[in-house]
């Protein structure tokens, strides 16, 4: 057999290998197109969105001091509960006869040591007079337990545990969280792992900065020890029936989904309610929680055999 008659010979197999091929795929789309399809069950579910914000606690702090100079023999717990007029310390006179003098609560708070000279300063009632990130810690150490002691030296502060705690937090316009800034919403807040309440009480805006003035509600007590903080705050959350948005498939510019019946594809009109991070909340008659869905449908066509 000649070079041509060969030639002839493998292009002509190649091609009925070829037209075999294109044949077979033809015949298999349908499970091709099930197969990367993906079928999930439709299900109540929730997606949040969150901002990680930098905060200036100012709370209602009064600081006692020292009213003699002498040894400071004994100071209550940091974080204990004191009522008007109970002992919180103990401070042994430096004059000749040596007096025990106890120092009383002038008001009712939680004792803590944590002193920072700003307590009279970032207070709730200054909200008008002051630019709380322009305030400096300054270097205030309370006198030690068995150590002299002077007269009008810190001993420690109270904390108005029942007063509202205000956050102050600032940045930049650009950085703004949608959500962060609607004074009608409380937003969920969690810091080290414990979940509360904030809303904004007052905002302002300065050149390209913003900034804003949160009550917090049922805040943990431990925060009262802090000054600066670090909040996770939920500033959007989505409930509902959630579908990924590539699931959603448009016929005449009606959104719809395919379900999955009698292991068919049938595509059903849906109405879009909501979208948040790739999610789309959806509703509509026959969606069910034991419906089945098409996550995937690119290839997806009516009728389309689907596992």
């Amino acid at each position: 057999m000649g070079n041509v008659a060969k030639k002839k010979v493998n292009l002509f197999k190649l091609g009925l290998g070829l037209a075999v091929l294109m044949l077979l795929l033809f015949l298999a789309r349908g499970t091709i197109a099930g197969a990367i399809a993906g079928v999930e069950f439709l299900s109540s579910q929730e997606v949040t969105e969150t901002a990680l914000l930098d905060g200036i606690l100012l709370k209602h702090e009064q600081v006692v001091t020292a009213p003699v100079s002498g040894l400071l023999q004994a100071v209550s717990e940091d974080g204990s509960r004191l009522e008007v007029g109970a002992r919180a310390a103990l401070i042994i006179a430096a004059d000749q006869d040596s007096s025990a003098l106890n120092v009383f609560t002038p008001a009712a708070g939680i004792i803590c040591r944590h002193l920072d000279g700003l307590e009279n300063i970032l207070a709730p009632g200054n909200l008008d007079l002051l630019d709380p990130a322009s305030q400096q810690k300054q270097d205030v150490k309370p006198a030690a337990i068995n150590k002299p002691v002077e007269k009008g030296q810190p001993l420690f502060k109270l904390i108005d545990n029942l007063a509202p705690l205000t956050v102050y937090i600032e940045l930049p316009k650009s950085s703004l969280p949608p959500g962060l800034a609607d004074k009608h919403d409380w937003l969920e807040v969690t810091w080290q792992n414990q979940t509360f309440s904030m809303k904004l009480r007052e905002a302002r805006e300065q050149g390209d900065r913003w900034a804003g003035f949160f009550t917090l509600a049922n805040y943990p007590e431990a925060i009262l020890h802090h000054r600066k903080v670090r909040l996770t705050v939920t500033t959007a959350k989505l409930k509902g029936q959630l579908v990924p948005t590539g699931a959603i498939v448009y016929r005449d510019g009606e959104p719809g989904i395919y379900l999955v019946i009698k292991k068919k594809a049938q595509w059903v009109k849906v109405k879009l309610e909501r979208e948040l991070n790739g999610k789309v909340a959806i509703s509509g008659p026959g969606l069910g929680e034991e419906a089945r869905y098409v996550t995937n449908p690119l290839l997806i066509r009516e009728d389309s055999r689907v596992e």
